[in-house]
């Protein structure tokens, strides 16, 4: 690993004390990754916590099976030691915060939320055999939900493949 980064392995151990500091790291990356290209898809707009849902579902339904397994795989490596999921409860609480009502249609943009992270969890942690189609299906009903619930167009958030812009 170290030798693909491009660093010896005595400087990984020196930056790395513990592997799970190693996983930390890594998970603490992708979550602000996918964090960031969320942030990309909504541009500079403030966005309400719909538009900010949709954008969510969006880069989901984006992302390819391996980065999903990967980002499943680091929350599963540290489930061992609790301490460590702080980013990840930190990802969950900015996630969930603005959706705290049962208002129409916080409530139901929070439920679709909800089940996208259910159906990612559940995949991760290997307690549901889901196909990649399946996971797909989940995300593109959850987004259907969302933008029912709201009034809003399908049109104005689109999905859009990775990579692209």
């Amino acid at each position: 690993m170290a030798e693909r980064a491009g660093i010896s392995k005595g400087g990984l151990v020196y930056t790395f004390a513990t592997k799970d500091a190693l996983v930390l790291a890594i998970l603490e990356r992708e979550i602000a990754r996918f964090q960031d290209a969320v942030r990309r898809r909504l541009g500079d707009a403030q966005a309400d916590p719909v538009e900010w849902a949709l954008a969510y579902i969006d880069e989901a339904l984006g992302e390819d099976d391996a980065t999903t397994q990967k980002a499943a795989f680091l929350v599963t490596a540290l489930v061992h030691a609790p301490e460590m999921l702080e980013p990840v409860r930190r990802h969950y609480d900015a996630l969930l915060e603005p959706l705290r009502s049962n208002r129409a249609p916080v409530g139901e943009v929070r439920q679709a939320l909800l089940a996208v992270e259910g159906a990612f969890l559940l995949r991760g942690f290997g307690l549901a055999d889901l196909t990649e189609d399946e996971h797909q299906s989940i995300l593109r009903h959850a987004r259907k939900s969302v933008v029912a619930a709201s009034g809003k167009s399908t049109a104005r958030r689109s999905v859009k493949p990775q990579g692209q812009s």
